[in-house]
């Protein structure tokens, strides 16, 4: 991360840190605070290529993402938008998120071509807030809230599903064995809720 992330190099310039130098020291303590949470992209060839990342933002159930793939060979590849997609679906799905937000500068096609395909709104833009090559460019500020996320998550569920970490089959089972646990009347500690009442302290 530190080597992709290094300044002048392309995807520091996308991410809008080009003049930031950013260690792996830095990383790693950022990631053990969790102040930051680093996740690696993987490519199916099971090689590193990029990462994302989140960190909490405003009240709680609000996330600040960010990400970057570092090897430009393997851009408009679609595997930054399924990362940035996992990670959407980790913090609703699994961290309750209520709010994620995603900021890009206006220079970056990549993320502005996947941000303006819908499901993130823009809402707001951040004027000159970046120089580079000479001029100076926007930030624009993008989030998707809890609701939103629920919208697209159905319109998509059959082509791209929402990953459940436990199978709904073995919900269900897990279900039904205590189900039929408690209609067998076993003791439990509601039967003798009144006697643990009424004790008297010993003391």
């Amino acid at each position: 991360m530190e080597e992709w992330l290094r300044p002048l190099s392309l995807a520091s310039a996308l991410t809008g840190d080009m003049n930031e130098t950013i260690t792996a020291a830095e990383l790693k303590a950022a990631h053990d605070s969790g102040a930051v949470r680093y996740l690696v992209v993987v490519a199916e060839s099971g090689e590193p290529v990029g990462m994302v990342n989140h960190r909490k933002a405003g009240s709680a159930g609000s996330y600040a993402i960010g990400g970057a793939i570092g090897d430009p060979g393997q851009w408009q590849r679609g595997i930054g938008a399924d990362a940035l997609g996992m990670l959407v679906d980790h913090l609703f799905h699994q961290l309750n998120a209520h709010r994620v937000e995603f900021t890009t500068a206006s220079y970056n096609k990549h993320t502005m071509s996947m941000l303006t395909k819908g499901g993130f709104v823009l809402e707001g833009v951040l004027r000159d807030y970046y120089f580079l090559d000479g001029q100076y460019h926007d930030r624009t500020v993008w989030s998707i809230l809890r609701d939103e996320f629920v919208v697209g998550a159905k319109a998509f569920a059959k082509s791209s599903p929402v990953e459940d970490v436990i199978p709904a089959e073995d919900k269900q089972q897990a279900q039904e064995a205590f189900a039929k646990y408690l209609a067998s009347d076993p003791p439990t500690s509601l039967r003798d809720f009144a006697d643990r009442a009424a004790r008297e302290r010993p003391y």
